[in-house]
C-alpha cells in the first residue's frame, strides 16, 4: 500500500518554511537514486547524520553513531525508521485494521504517518527533560508507570527509548502489561556486535562520561547480543526482523539507504 507521503510534513516546520523547504531541497537534492517512503520523494542523496563519538565505533554500535547517507532531507527520516516502514507495510495490517497504537518517544515522520491512518487510534508519550524542546500536543508519561490500563494497545513503537531509561526491565515489563494478548511491540535500540552482554554502569552519571561510555549524553547503557534475551525475560516473544532475509532485491532495498547490518527487533505479546 503507498502512503500519499507528500502530505505528510514535518510537524515542528512553520507554513512558511514548509513551503521554502520543501521547494530549496527539491532543487538541491532532486535525483532518482534515493526514496523516503515517509514523504513520498526521491533524492540523488540523503544527508549526513549521527553523531561520531570513539565508542560508538570501537565497540560496533548499529543504530548509532555518525552515518553518511541516512537523514531524508525533507521530512528527517533516519535508516531505522525507513526500516521500520518497510516492516509495517510489508509485514502487519497497520495500514488496514482498527489499531488501537502507543508512539512513545514520536518521531516526527512516523507520527505523521499513523496520524495519517483513519483506521488508527493515536496515542503518543514522551518523557520530558527540563530545558529541552518537545511537542505540547505530545502526553508527558513516565514509560517505567504507564497510565494505562492492562491489555489497552494492539501495536506499541518504542523506537531508541529504552537506553535511556536506568530500570529499563521495569519499562519492558509496562510495555508488555498494556499490549494485548498477541499484539506487538518496536523495541529498537542501538546494539553493539561486539559486545556479549550489555554494558550499564550506574555510577556513570555526567553528561560528559556517559557520551564516552555509552556514546551519547543521555545514554545510559549500551546494548548487547543479548538484548533479545532481555526482551524474552520480560514475557515477549521476539522476532528479528531484516528485508534483507526476504525475498527483496537488493538493489531495490539500496534506495531506502539502509544499515544492512541492522536486525529490528518485534516483541509479541
Amino acid at each position: 500500500m503507498k502512503i500519499p507521503g507528500k502530505k505528510l510534513i514535518p510537524f515542528w516546520l512553520g507554513k512558511k518554511l514548509r513551503g521554502g523547504w520543501q521547494k530549496y531541497l527539491s532543487i538541491k537534492y532532486r535525483g532518482s537514486d534515493y526514496y523516503c517512503p515517509y514523504c513520498g520523494y526521491s533524492f540523488a542523496k540523503f544527508l549526513p547524520g549521527g553523531i561520531d563519538v570513539p565508542v560508538l565505533k570501537d565497540k560496533e554500535v548499529i543504530g548509532g553513531g555518525f552515518r553518511v547517507n541516512m537523514l531524508c532531507p525533507r521530512c528527517f527520516s533516519v535508516d531505522r525508521d525507513r526500516l521500520i516502514y518497510l516492516f509495517m507495510e510489508e509485514q502487519t495490517n497497520l495500514f488496514s485494521a482498527p489499531l488501537k497504537v502507543l508512539h512513545i518517544a514520536p518521531e516526527g515522520c512516523i507520527r505523521a504517518l499513523l496520524m495519517s491512518l483513519p483506521n488508527i487510534e493515536y496515542r503518543s508519550g514522551v518523557k520530558y527533560y527540563e530545558g529541552y524542546y518537545y511537542d505540547r500536543s505530545v502526553n508527558l508519561m513516565d514509560v517505567t508507570s504507564l497510565p494505562f490500563d492492562d491489555a489497552s494497545f494492539d501495536v506499541i513503537i518504542c523506537n531508541h527509548v529504552l537506553e535511556h531509561i536506568d530500570d529499563d526491565r521495569k519499562a519492558m515489563l509496562e510495555i508488555h502489561r498494556i499490549l494485548k494478548p498477541g499484539a506487538w511491540a518496536i523495541l529498537q535500540v542501538p546494539i553493539s556486535l561486539k559486545l556479549e552482554e550489555t554494558y550499564y554502569d550506574p555510577s556513570i552519571k555526567t553528561p560528559e562520561e556517559r557520551e564516552k561510555a555509552f556514546g551519547q549524553f543521555d545514554h545510559v547503557r549500551i546494548y548487547g547480543l543479548d538484548y533479545g534475551k532481555l526482551l524474552e525475560r520480560q514475557g515477549f516473544t521476539v522476532r528479528r526482523y531484516s528485508p534483507y532475509d526476504d525475498d527483496h532485491n537488493r538493489d531495490e532495498l539500496k534506495k531506502y539507504a539502509l544499515n544492512h547490518k541492522e536486525l529490528l527487533y518485534v516483541a509479541y505479546k
